[in-house]
């Protein structure tokens, strides 16, 4: 059932990207990475505390992607979007996984005709993990998953080595977790030194050369935008308590578009988590506890968030940091990609997550945008 839902997801993403493809303008790339990473040692399975008795602080992702970029024009920062698919070789008590992802990149600035400091960004799934099992796996809190999320980010130098060809240097961050789809779930992170090669298949000087920040600017009346958003979601508490507890919630945000790839503003948000203020009581003595429920109105909360996001052709990336009063308080950060199906509406693939580091829960929900 876990991957079943996690198929549906990604096929969610999916459905985003190839709503563009028939589009005559765009120029059409493939690239291939290798990204020699760094294992950061976070838990006492990665530092040794494993079958093999060795630290797992190696690891080397090799991917594959096709992208699509507009091309017409001048104001436009020159973005692109599409997917991914590639493998991750480490250590053997993690496996092999594969990774299937959609990407979305652009230039940060240009600093000279042929060389751009650009940023990309990756979120899909990952698969064919050794995950913990309480008989024969138990020490490994890294993954307790087959099937886990897949979150990336690349800081990178392109070269343009010929109207064909790229070349790529960089830095790249990867997170693997569940998203508290399933226990336990203390994650993998990989730091990365990214080298890749471009092609592109029909690219001409007519694609634009901007970029974030030398975005244009937009007409006065273009320049405020409100995204309303619903979702839910489901989540587990911990081992010692294997129900799975639902969640859902809402999102008004009033951005203002300082330029054509830069928003900013606040997040009005409520949210209801039926996996807060449990009452719970040690069963029988043994690891699994029995929970009682407050009143719902212990499990919901409103929120206050400021956000900013990168606005670009089919993604809009955002990030946030925001206080939840109500039935229970806490600081939160959201991650959430936009993905664009129809002129006013997209889907909102988000992370909600605690004190930066601890995963909270996802937010699969669909959204509509008010103005221009």
């Amino acid at each position: 059932m876990i991957l079943l839902r996690h198929l549906l997801l990604l096929l969610l993403m999916l459905v985003g990207v190839s709503s563009v493809w028939g589009d005559s303008t765009l120029v059409h790339r493939v690239e291939a990475d290798v990204v020699p990473s760094y294992v950061i040692q976070s838990n006492r399975y990665l530092r040794g505390a494993n079958p093999d008795g060795v630290k797992i602080n190696t690891s080397m992702p090799i991917k594959l992607k096709y992208t699509l970029q507009h091309a017409g024009n001048p104001d436009d920062v020159g973005a692109y979007h599409g997917f991914g698919v590639g493998m991750m070789l480490t250590n053997r008590q993690l496996g092999t996984p594969l990774m299937a992802y959609v990407v979305q990149g652009a230039p940060i600035v240009n600093l000279s005709r042929k060389v751009s400091l650009n940023y990309e960004l990756h979120l899909g799934l990952s698969f064919g993990w050794k995950a913990y099992r309480e008989v024969d796996n138990e020490d490994n809190h890294v993954v307790g998953s087959e099937v886990n999320a897949y979150i990336g980010a690349d800081v990178f130098l392109r070269f343009m080595l010929s109207r064909r060809w790229d070349l790529n240097a960089g830095a790249g961050f990867a997170h693997f977790s569940n998203a508290n789809l399933e226990m336990p779930n203390e994650g993998i992170n990989n730091l990365g030194a990214r080298l890749s090669a471009a092609y592109y298949f029909n690219r001409d000087e007519s694609i634009s050369r901007a970029s974030l920040l030398s975005a244009g600017t937009l007409p006065r009346n273009q320049r405020w935008v409100t995204d309303v958003v619903v979702y839910g979601a489901w989540k587990k508490k911990s081992l010692a308590l294997p129900a799975t507890f639902g969640l859902g919630g809402f999102q008004i945000s009033p951005m203002y578009r300082v330029n054509r790839a830069f928003a900013m503003g606040p997040s009005f948000d409520g949210v209801y988590d039926h996996s807060v203020n449990l009452k719970t009581d040690d069963a029988d003595g043994d690891r699994q506890l029995e929970y009682e429920s407050p009143r719902w109105t212990k499990q919901v909360a409103l929120g206050l968030q400021a956000r900013a996001e990168l606005t670009m052709p089919v993604f809009r990336a955002s990030a946030g940091i925001g206080y939840y009063v109500g039935g229970f308080s806490t600081f939160y950060e959201t991650l959430a990609l936009k993905v664009d199906v129809a002129r006013h509406s997209f889907l909102n693939i988000g992370y909600c997550l605690y004190n930066y580091n601890y995963t909270n829960n996802l937010m699969l929900g669909i959204g509509y945008r008010f103005g221009s």
